[in-house]
């Protein structure tokens, strides 16, 4: 009797054991999943450890970040070279000297230049005989002397000799002559195609400059300048958006510039990947400079968009995912598109909308 009492207690005791295993393993199961379908059993302990969040929209200014370079407006930059070969016979201009459209800088004597003044000067005394000649011939012809033929040769050969002085007129114009004024023997007067100030002048007096010498006077106009960006392929759609743009110099980050966007390039660079675009900017203090990096802040204006924190965001096999609430203890993987924003936040372009529900922590454990 007492062995079979016994034994009777031993086995409720080996069932008493069973059930609370199997209730403990029941328990240790963290999750089920089935495909993309994630179910936490009742009592998992993985209930207790993961953070829940209802997706809801928001007003957000989505910024470009990227570096720039200052460049001078090319209408308003000139490198100043002498057209011909010659000695410099004088610098007329100081760096930092204001000059404007005209405004002699330096003086070159060149043999070249000569031959152009020569042919200017020669050209005008042949119009003046041929004109005289055309008016002998014209008066001839009016009292009957002359012949009908003698006029118009000599109407053709005036038009031919004002033909090759408009010419030699040019050409001396255009290497900046003053024809008014102008002698043979004169040296040349090189002057500024542009307002703006001298930023560079290295002349020399005496030196001897080649004709293909680089320019060693440079005129700018600062007031305004370029800062040069180059926008990614992906960022490129939202150009036509921008509302806002802020440009900080690295010389002086704590200083906001404000700028506007010029010019927005009409092709994407092959190996960049990349369309350059121009931001303006006023340079009425001379800060920026030609050269100087910058950071530069594109912003849009504000839209309502789907935001959520980084954390709550997996990277899948190629691709990123949330885990989605679908109701009770079940949720479901759900692949999204999302951008990088401020205060370690993305912003899901697609895949999630208004109202859901999603894993925000310990998500790496479904």
């Amino acid at each position: 009797m007492q062995k079979f009492l016994f034994t009777f207690l031993s086995l409720c005791l080996l069932a008493s054991c069973a059930g609370k295993m199997e209730q403990e393993a029941q328990q240790n199961v963290l999750a089920e999943t089935k495909g993309d379908t994630i179910t936490i059993p009742e009592g998992s302990i993985v209930a207790g450890k993961i953070a829940e969040q209802q997706v809801v929209d928001t007003l957000y200014n989505r910024t470009i970040t990227t570096t720039g370079v200052v460049s001078a407006i090319p209408s308003a930059y000139a490198k100043v070279a002498a057209p011909f070969g010659g000695r410099v016979v004088r610098s007329l201009v100081n760096i930092g000297q204001a000059v404007k459209v005209g405004t002699p800088l330096f003086e070159i004597s060149s043999s070249d230049y000569d031959e152009v003044i020569k042919n200017y000067l020669q050209a005008k005394s042949e119009l003046a005989l041929a004109k005289k000649s055309l008016e002998r011939v014209k008066d001839l012809h009016a009292n009957k002397v002359s012949s009908d033929k003698e006029l118009d040769e000599a109407q053709l050969s005036y038009d031919q000799t004002l033909e090759e002085f408009n010419h030699a007129k040019a050409v001396a114009h255009e290497y900046q002559a003053n024809l008014s004024k102008v002698e043979l023997g004169q040296p040349m007067v090189v002057r500024s195609p542009i307002n703006g100030k001298v930023i560079a002048n290295d002349l020399v007096v005496g030196e001897y400059l080649k004709e293909d010498a680089e320019a060693k006077v440079v005129v700018a106009n600062l007031s305004k300048v370029w800062v040069k960006v180059n926008i990614t392929e992906k960022d490129a759609p939202m150009i036509d958006k921008i509302k806002e743009v802020g440009v900080r110099l690295v010389a002086s980050p704590d200083s906001l510039i404000q700028g506007k966007i010029a010019y927005v390039g009409g092709l994407l660079d092959a190996e960049t990947r990349t369309v350059q675009t121009l931001v303006e900017c006023a340079n009425g203090n001379g800060k920026m400079l030609p050269n100087m990096y910058a950071t530069v802040e594109l912003k849009n204006a504000s839209t309502r968009c789907v935001m959520i924190p980084e954390r709550a965001v997996l990277q899948g096999d190629g691709y990123r995912y949330v885990i989605r609430k679908i109701g009770g203890g079940k949720y479901v993987r759900t692949p999204v598109e999302v951008e990088s924003a401020e205060g370690k936040q993305y912003v899901v372009t697609e895949g999630l909308a208004a109202g859901e529900t999603i894993v925000t922590e310990g998500g790496y454990l479904l």
